[in-house]
């Protein structure tokens, strides 16, 4: 991992684990294309390590969806559940 995804992935890590806390059942962040990803069709490494990161605090993914920010990028959306 690249030190600003490393950022990124610690980021949503601490707020899964605030969200715990709080006794949240679903967690749902967003996930911003990465400037450094240039090609429509590959694989997006920093969206996987930030879902990685969410899912070690013992989240699960169990919904997504993608849109288009302001600037037309791809701007993700997942949905953790906790039971």
């Amino acid at each position: 991992m690249g030190f600003l995804n490393d950022a990124k992935s610690d980021m949503l890590k601490d707020e899964a684990a605030k969200a715990y806390e709080k006794g949240r059942k679903v967690f749902t962040p967003f996930l911003n294309m990465p400037a450094t990803q240039r090609n429509a069709s590959s694989s997006i490494d920093a969206w996987a390590e930030m879902i990685e990161a969410v899912e070690a605090e013992g989240w699960t993914l169990a919904e997504w969806s993608v849109g288009l920010d302001a600037k037309g990028k791809p701007q993700a959306y997942p949905l953790f559940r906790r039971n």
